[in-house]
């Protein structure tokens, strides 16, 4: 695959997208998952038709990649909606496999809707492209502050112990509580990524 980075609320906050333009998330052959702005940058990300194993629109219609007939790879018609049960569980378990990747820790997801929604931002997100409203904000023991995206909230995380008082709420208005994530138990305390676990409201984050 070419690119690291690879819904349903129409009105998600997303930028915005010329007229007839579509964004999607994809699943690859290795189970990760990643989020493309266009078809155009889709098809890019690919190399053969096997090697994206689901393509999902904002609808939370499925797609494969296909051959036309004179064998040029090209996105193919919808499949129906993409199956419910096997997306979370699927989301889950490259939540799993890839900690550092995908930080965003979101309540489980009850309906199909509801984890579409969720991959579109959080993938979007993760990827640091700017939604089209909305900001981020970072609150540490009450002092608030607008940070640009998630990697300048890391660094700002990065020397910080504990981290039981901040709070972070991303541009959907979700809001979550970081927590260090260790690869190995040696590690001292502020070593790993950070994870960021959503936590129920209200909590006054600005």
């Amino acid at each position: 695959m070419n690119t690291k980075f690879r819904r349903t609320r129409d009105a998600s906050g997303l930028p915005a997208r010329a007229s007839g333009a579509r964004d999607f998330v994809t699943v690859d052959d290795s189970g990760d998952f990643s989020y493309h702005r266009s078809e155009e940058e889709l098809m890019a990300a690919f190399e053969y038709v096997g090697e994206a194993t689901c393509i999902i629109d904002r609808s939370g219609s499925s797609y494969r990649l296909v051959l036309d007939s004179n064998r040029h790879m090209v996105l193919g018609p919808a499949l129906g909606p993409v199956e419910f049960h096997w997306l979370r569980h699927a989301w889950l378990d490259a939540q799993k496999a890839h900690p550092d990747e995908h930080r965003l820790r979101r309540f489980y997801p009850a309906t199909r809707g509801e984890v579409v929604t969720a991959l579109f931002e959080i993938l979007a997100l993760e990827r640091g492209t700017p939604p089209a409203r909305g900001a981020w904000s970072l609150d540490i023991a009450g002092s608030a502050s607008l940070p640009s995206n998630l990697e300048e909230i890391d660094r700002r995380l990065a020397q910080q112990k504990p981290l039981e008082r901040i709070h972070v709420k991303d541009p959907f208005g979700h809001i979550y509580r970081p927590a260090r994530y260790h690869k190995h138990w040696y590690l001292p305390a502020a070593a790993g990524s950070i994870l960021y676990v959503e936590v129920p409201a209200p909590f006054t984050v600005h």
